[in-house]
């Protein structure tokens, strides 16, 4: 017999505390990535104007495409937080895609440091190995893309194996019974 069957009502009452504090933990870092996301928005927005009249336009171009690229991590983070919070069962591809974020961000980097003078041996090694990891995060979002969807939804809340779903409809109901 399966240990979830052995469940002391205390024990039960604990998992269900503990899956509200999880649940609470990601809503919190949810809105916090949200309020950075927009006040990283916000800055980018104030960007435009001094880009515009900046005397090194490529340097103050590359400043605000990383920021626009800063407020895409943060996003995808937060949605990815948002599934978590919905019971999705985590998915590979956004931290795949924010992986993608940063090393294109390095690139960036890199290309504008080298853009005012002969780039050295080392950031072009650098260079070199930042693009192979990007063609990495590619096709493994391409790959993860083209395999078939599974139906299969897991239950962390579920500990019993007979298919009923008592622990969940517990969390559902709140830790207050």
């Amino acid at each position: 017999m399966p240990r979830s069957h052995h469940l002391s009502p205390l024990e039960r009452r604990g998992i269900v505390v503990l899956g509200w504090c999880e649940r609470l933990v990601f809503f919190v870092t949810g809105l916090l990535l949200f309020a950075v996301a927009l006040i990283l928005v916000g800055r980018a927005a104030q960007q435009i104007g001094p880009m515009i009249s900046s005397p090194d336009p490529l340097a103050a171009g590359a400043a605000f495409l990383d920021l626009i690229l800063l407020v895409l991590m943060v996003g995808e983070l937060a949605y990815t937080v948002m599934l978590s919070l919905r019971g999705e069962v985590l998915a590979a591809e956004p931290f795949l895609i924010v992986g993608l974020i940063a090393v294109i961000r390095r690139i960036l980097v890199i290309t504008v440091g080298d853009s005012h003078g002969a780039p050295s041996r080392g950031s072009l090694i650098e260079l070199g190995v930042e693009t192979g990891i990007a063609l990495v995060f590619v096709v493994s979002i391409v790959l993860l893309r083209l395999r078939p969807r599974s139906e299969i939804h897991v239950d962390v809340f579920n500990v019993d194996d007979d298919g009923s779903d008592e622990l969940a409809a517990d969390l559902a109901e709140g830790p207050h019974r």
